[in-house]
């Protein structure tokens, strides 16, 4: 576009949609306890991060593994959550889901291929983490009983994916492709661990 005016009506809509608004600390207001138990995990990057890890990582397992990880999930985050219900959050929580965004990368980097116990140990530990997490920051506005279910639901989901997409996709190039990811999402969380310190 050769008129500057002409190019700047062109771009507004899309400043305006990329423009950032006011910053709120849960701007799942009005949606639904529900429906805000299901978005809380996914705007958090050492919540969502290691629950894809941990899809991927259940999808590069023998398959009877998959299916007792999957599980474990949801089960976990709700065990996490009734943690956080009875009990005070440590204080080194974000440290613990953050290092287990590391060590889940690592693990789907290196395409390590765990016994069965090791694998729902790897999974169960770090979603009851997310869970306690999220759990915790429940105001008295929130319903715990519908909001927990929809952190259960979209664990269950994200993991679900995960996994679905690495033993779909079988290409050797799509199984580098997943540990390149997995080493993304490792190096995400000692960026994130860093600027906590």
């Amino acid at each position: 576009m050769r008129n500057p005016r002409r190019a700047a009506v062109a771009c507004a809509p899309l400043l305006a949609v990329v423009w950032p608004a006011a910053a709120e600390a849960h701007p799942m207001a009005g949606v639904g306890d529900f429906y805000a138990g299901m978005l809380h995990p996914l705007t958090t990057v050492e919540h969502v991060l290691p629950l894809a890890a941990l899809g991927l990582l259940a999808g590069q397992q023998p398959r009877g593994t998959t299916l007792r990880v999957i599980p474990a999930v949801p089960v976990a985050l709700i065990a996490g959550a009734a943690l956080a219900l009875a009990l005070p959050a440590p204080p080194d929580l974000q440290a613990v889901t953050i290092g287990s965004m590391v060590a889940l990368g690592a693990l789907v980097a290196l395409a390590a291929s765990l016994p069965p116990l090791v694998a729902v140990a790897a999974a169960a530990l770090p979603a009851a983490a997310i869970g306690w997490a999220n759990a915790a920051e429940l105001g008295g506005q929130v319903a715990a009983v519908r909001f927990v279910p929809g952190v259960a639901l979209v664990g269950l989901l994200v993991v679900i994916y995960g996994a679905g997409c690495v033993r779909g996709l079988r290409a050797p190039w799509m199984r580098m492709a997943f540990r390149v990811l997995g080493s993304w999402i490792a190096a995400l969380g000692v960026m994130t661990l860093g600027l906590q310190m």
